[in-house]
């Protein structure tokens, strides 16, 4: 308050008195700019700017020095975007140009490309058929949609793929390891590193790392516990399928399904299903013509 009355008087002086009738106005000589006056007062108000530099700023919330590198650490970009169905279709300039032969062949025979459009005129017929849909039995819908069918040697392999997704990304906890009942470490390959920490509480000692070969039993030599590499296979024996074909399953695909759904739901002018009107009229994005540097391709090319 002493500084801010003491500013205030430097910078704006109380009003002189008006001249009454009796006194006269003197005329003084102007200070010149290097007068003492001046300058003291520049050298206060210096002074003054400096020491309030220096002084802590009151009662104004200060950041502490971790909370201004975290806000200056903030990423400006996602890790993870929202996943979309249009981010794994494939244009429609690659759609062969014979599509009724594509549609007569076997999808096994068939390359990547080829295969991805057997497969999605095929789901999109099935499910832009509202009427034969629901009369559709369970084996029937997967094979026409592409899905593999829940059967005990898919359940299997699916299973030891998910153990091992989680195995490989997370610690193992569980009993301690003794020769009798050893710590199972899985692995794809003949050998895996691995870091043990002992256990938790008093047992707990830093990460000591090895490699754990198929064959062998690993002692860690801090703490005395056991470990055995164990191999995951992924692989079905010869001659084996994960996805067999039902026998009640009708595995012949029905051209008419893409040219009746094509009259009912591109009709009156209105493009409702783009994908069977480019395959029936060899166009791209639901009916625009291509060009000479869209043109259709061979099946295999």
């Amino acid at each position: 308050w002493l500084k801010a009355s003491r500013f205030e008087a430097l910078f704006f002086p109380p009003a002189a008195a008006a001249p009454t009738s009796t006194q006269q106005p003197s005329r003084e000589a102007p200070e010149s700019a290097h007068s003492p006056t001046m300058l003291g007062l520049a050298r206060h108000v210096a002074g003054g700017a400096l020491r309030r530099a220096r002084a802590p700023l009151v009662g104004r919330q200060m950041l502490p020095a971790a909370a201004a590198s975290r806000v200056e650490a903030r990423r400006g970009y996602r890790h993870w975007w929202r996943v979309l169905p249009e981010d794994f279709e494939l244009n429609t300039e690659s759609m062969p140009k014979d599509v009724k032969s594509l549609m007569a062949s076997n999808p096994d025979d068939l390359g990547f490309i080829d295969s991805y459009w057997y497969w999605r005129i095929r789901a999109e017929s099935t499910i832009m058929d509202p009427e034969n849909l629901p009369k559709k039995s369970y084996n029937q819908l997967c094979r026409d949609m592409g899905l593999t069918i829940v059967n005990e040697k898919a359940e299997h392999i699916l299973g030891i793929i998910e153990l091992y997704e989680y195995l490989k990304s997370s610690p193992f906890i569980g009993p301690f390891g003794t020769i009798e009942n050893p710590v199972l470490v899985p692995a794809i390959h003949t050998e895996r590193v691995v870091g043990c920490t002992g256990g938790t509480g008093d047992s707990e000692h830093v990460p000591l790392w090895f490699r754990c070969r198929e064959g062998f039993l690993y002692r860690c030599g801090e703490c005395d516990q056991i470990f055995m590499h164990v191999r995951v296979m992924y692989e079905l024996p010869e001659g084996e399928d994960i996805n067999p074909i039902h026998p009640d399953v009708k595995d012949v695909y029905d051209f008419s399904l893409l040219e009746k759904g094509n009259e009912v739901w591109n009709s009156s002018g209105m493009i409702n299903w783009p994908l069977a009107y480019d395959a029936l009229h060899g166009t791209i994005y639901g009916g625009q013509p291509r060009d000479a540097l869209n043109e259709q391709r061979a099946i295999g090319e």
